[in-house]
């Protein structure tokens, strides 16, 4: 690439920084958060959004990487009217990026990569990658489209937590429209069922009990039949139930969890008929599917006649007729010896169930081949049925079977006694019904449940359901956590809520619960979490309320999201705040008490701004290294060499002689001042005045009386100087004979040697006092 194009990410490293901003990152990731929960499908367009409402970009986006070329998924900005458009990967800087797994920053990013001219055009361009499942696969980016904008380290920083939150709002997003796509399969499966598929939830009152049911979900079949009824009650659309006993079996299996299949004769309201209904717990309700038997019904009586037509010699007459009813049939009908079990008729539809011929079906004894063809964990309940017919009791199951091809198929049989004339079993009867469609549409929906409670952990949303009426509530998982309990350990309940919330927090808390909830008004706040382990966590949380018709408050559902990284975050900007402010009133007194120390009766105004300038500048560089890392300290190995290459000094002349030091503040502020006087006074006067001159410079850490002292020797040697000049008693001579001592406790000489300058300095390491603080500067002055 045109590397006058192009800067490396560690150039920023050269450009003033900003302090991070955690206050406008935790307010972009909440705002963000909560349109995840409301609209995922908006969620990356609002994220680019909110970079360029933040100020952070001209145009910002998010592109990802589709075969060998790069899609703008989200655009923003001035250039959102390119939204959805196309690069090809080798023209795009976004592919260096994730060859790289690596940020990229360039400068006229137009002038190196070959591609559309884009309007308004782009300064200075800063890219992250953008991943998925531990890979790259796409960038996040933003456009300065003027030189007043200018990207710094605290933008890459904030681009690279925003992009992890687009990689999980990307995931749940997909996640979100593949539980649609599932939802719609589920829908459309259901609907080309011919069984009537139901999904009700329980009506409890205060106390708990389950008092009625509600519709939530029909398919098809059960419309046309019920029209909509969504929403309805199940008592008052058919109190017959009551009367047949199925709503206390919905109830039954509610609370039990125990699934229920039970042949019904119905007639109530608008059925006339018998029915096949199989109940199973889903959530705090239940799913049904339920199947008009009319025809089994008739085809069990009419086996029944062909037993008594067998006794009136009829028997050729009424298995001609049970045959032409079994092979119009989809469903098996069939017929064992109650004694060897071996079968003695079988329907057609047999062979496409099975996939087995029906003749060598019939032709195999007993029951041991059959029981083969059922999955071993159906085969107990399998024999246990057969033994109850032979014993003249009707049962009815599900199992599961493999085919000879392979394939899998889940069966609900019905089997029944046929006694003879005596009384006595001879002969046990059954329909098989290939059930498969509605196992798979109940795993399904099984599956989108489980990728919508994924997408939640992903988003690290912790969820809420709250009965108020029966006070019953449910937590997902994250929410257990964010309440400081494995997941089930306690029985969630608004009790257990409160007692976890901070106790200096509880009443306002609850009171603005409480509030919300009478002036139906959106719940939100943010509190201390008081976990059972002494930790402390700040939550947000945001809740909203549904009504009866009454006007009282029936159920309120909501999300929390864990903000103790950004409250620490505030916490630390507000320290760092008051530390910058101590700093520059302290700064501003130094830089008074060395205006006035520099100013001498024998110098020019241009020799005063010179010293002026360079003291200023010495200054400057302590602060910069002491900024570099809070509380670190200053390297005395670097301080020596930026005050050395400030004045241009060969260092081919110079020895540095000792091991790393970090320097306290105040320390490091007069040590960098004195090493300038000396360097100013070599390049005037002494070791760079002159090409024979070498300067070596050494100092060691010891230790005295439970204390740390740095010694510190400037030597200057190779010259020829009169040794009965004394040194000027200037700013320089003064700092190191007179401030050293005074300022750091310490000891300071400077001589003047045949050779050149001798100056010792001997420092305390314990962080003091800074020079800059207001009683230095009052000192200085």
């Amino acid at each position: 690439m045109n590397g006058s194009a192009a800067i490396l990410i560690d150039a920023l490293d050269r450009r003033p920084a900003r302090a991070a901003d955690h206050a406008v990152e935790a307010r972009m990731l909440s705002s963000l958060a909560h349109d995840l929960a409301e609209q995922p499908d908006h969620v990356l367009e609002r994220l680019t959004q909110c970079m360029v409402d933040a100020g952070i970009a001209g145009s910002a986006g998010i592109s990802l990487l589709e075969g060998d070329r790069f899609v703008w998924e989200a655009l923003s900005g001035q250039w959102a009217g390119y939204r959805g458009g196309t690069m090809p990967r080798d023209a795009s800087p976004c592919g260096r990026v994730l060859d790289h797994d690596a940020p990229l920053f360039l400068i006229d990013p137009q002038s190196t990569y070959a591609g559309p001219v884009l309007d308004p055009p782009a300064a200075e361009m800063l890219l992250v990658p953008f991943h998925l499942e531990g890979r790259p696969v796409g960038t996040l980016w933003g456009i300065a489209h003027d030189g007043d904008r200018c990207f710094d380290r605290e933008d890459l920083r904030l681009l690279e937590s925003l992009s992890q939150f687009a990689a999980s709002a990307f995931l749940i997003r997909q996640r979100s429209r593949e539980l649609q796509r599932s939802r719609d399969l589920l829908q459309g499966t259901m609907d080309a069922s011919t069984d009537m598929i139901q999904v009700f939830e329980a009506v409890r009152d205060e106390g708990g009990a389950i008092v009625d049911f509600r519709w939530l979900l029909n398919n098809h079949t059960s419309e046309s039949r019920y029209g909509e009824v969504r929403g309805e009650s199940l008592l008052e659309r058919n109190p017959g139930v009551v009367v047949e006993g199925i709503f206390d079996t919905f109830k039954r299996v509610t609370e039990t969890g125990e699934p229920s299949v039970r042949e019904r004769h119905y007639v109530h309201e608008q059925f006339d008929g018998w029915f096949l209904q199989s109940v199973v717990k889903l959530g705090d309700g239940i799913a049904t599917t339920t199947k008009e038997i009319g025809d089994w019904k008739r085809a069990q009586a009419e086996v029944l006649r062909l037993r008594d037509e067998i006794a009136n010699d009829r028997l050729q007459e009424s298995e001609a007729r049970l045959r032409r009813f079994g092979e119009a049939s989809r469903d098996v009908l069939w017929i064992r010896d109650a004694g060897t079990l071996q079968w003695e008729y079988l329907t057609p539809a047999f062979e496409a169930i099975y996939g087995l011929p029906v003749a060598r079906a019939i032709a195999t004894p007993g029951i041991d081949r059959w029981i083969d063809r059922i999955m071993p964990a159906d085969r107990d309940q399998a024999r246990a049925v057969i033994a109850r017919a032979q014993r003249g009791e009707s049962d009815s199951f599900e199992y599961q079977i493999h085919r000879p091809d392979g394939e899998a198929r889940w069966l609900r049989s019905t089997v029944f006694p046929i006694r003879g004339n005596d009384g006595a079993v001879q002969r046990i009867g059954g329909i098989d019904q290939d059930i498969t469609g509605i196992k798979e549409a109940q795993h399904r929906l099984e599956e989108s449940e489980e990728r919508l409670r994924s997408a939640m952990e992903v988003g690290r949303l912790g969820l809420w359901d709250w009965n108020i009426r029966s006070g019953r509530i449910s937590w997902s998982d994250e929410h257990f956590r964010m309440e400081g309990y494995a997941v089930g350990e306690v029985e969630p309940s608004y009790e257990a809520w409160l007692a976890g919330v901070h106790p200096e927090d509880r009443t306002e808390t609850e009171m603005a619960l409480l509030g919300a909830m009478a002036r139906h008004e959106e719940y939100a706040r943010e509190f201390r979490s008081l976990h059972p382990d002494g930790s402390v966590r700040w939550l947000s949380a945001r809740g909203r309320f549904t009504y009866g018709e009454d006007g009282k408050p029936e159920r309120m559902v909501g999300a929390m999201v864990d903000l103790t990284e950004r409250r620490e975050a505030e916490e630390r900007q507000r320290l760092l705040l008051g530390e910058l402010q101590h700093r520059v009133r302290n700064i501003l007194a130094v830089v008074r008490s060395m205006v006035r120390r520099t100013h001498e009766a024998d110098q020019s105004a241009e020799e005063f701004v010179q010293h002026l300038e360079g003291r200023l500048g010495a200054l400057a560089r302590t602060q910069v290294l002491l900024t570099r890392a809070v509380d670190a300290g200053a390297d005395l190995e670097l301080l020596v060499r930026d005050e050395l290459a400030a004045q241009a000094a060969d260092f081919d002349r110079i020895d540095l002689i000792g091991a790393r030091v970090l320097l306290p503040p105040k320390a490091a502020e007069v040590l960098t001042l004195a090493v300038h006087e000396l360097a100013t006074n070599a390049l005037k006067y002494g070791v760079f005045a002159r090409e024979s001159g070498r300067l070596r410079i050494e100092w060691r850490v010891v230790s005295q009386a439970e204390e740390r002292r740095l010694e510190l020797d400037w030597r200057e040697t190779g010259l020829d100087l009169d040794t009965r000049m004394a040194p000027r008693e200037g700013f320089g001579t003064e700092l190191i004979t007179r401030r050293v001592p005074y300022e750091l406790r310490g000891a300071g000489s400077l001589t003047i040697e045949p050779e050149g300058v001798h100056c010792r300095l001997d420092v305390p390491l314990d962080p003091r006092s800074s020079m800059l603080e207001s009683n230095g500067g009052r000192h200085g002055s």
